[in-house]
Parts: structure tokens; sequence; C-alpha cells
């Protein structure tokens, strides 16, 4: 059996694939994540699927922390320039 981390990356894999075949169809989401060989033909990750998980949501994962920081900062300037003090 799988553990948290395989079956939230499962998920967001499952998400991604549907998302990106634009298709809700959860069936053929799974067809086609077998297919590619992201899912082994009982569910579960492969390798290469964790592979995937682990480079997409990491990176996805990253760019949303530098835009919130620079959201951040952005809201401070903007409070400093309207304060005079920038």
């Amino acid at each position: 059996m799988g553990t948290m981390r395989d079956f939230w990356a499962r998920e967001r894999l499952l998400r991604h694939t549907g998302e990106r075949h634009d298709t809700n169809d959860i069936s053929r989401i799974v067809d086609i994540a077998k297919t590619a060989g992201y899912l082994d033909q009982n569910g579960q990750l492969t390798e290469l699927g964790r592979y995937l998980a682990r480079e997409k949501f990491d990176r996805d994962e990253k760019s949303r922390d530098v835009h919130a920081d620079l959201g951040a900062g952005t809201f401070v300037l903007q409070e400093q320039l309207h304060s005079g003090t920038a």
C-alpha cells in the first residue's frame, strides 16, 4: 500500500491529467495516466508518475511561494508610498 504522500501525488497527477486532456471522466483520466506510464495496472503511481508529480508540483509550489512573496512585497511598497516612507 502507498503512503499518504503517494495518495496526494496521485490525486494531483490525475487532476492535472484531466485538465490537460479537458475531461472529468475519471475512467478516461486513469486510462490516459496508465497509457502514459504514470500509473501501473493497479492504478498506483509508477516511478515515472512519482517523478512527474515531484517535479511538476514542487516547481508549481515554489512558483506560488515566489508570487506570494512578490505580492506581499508589492503591498508593503504601496503602503510605504502612501505613507510617504518609501
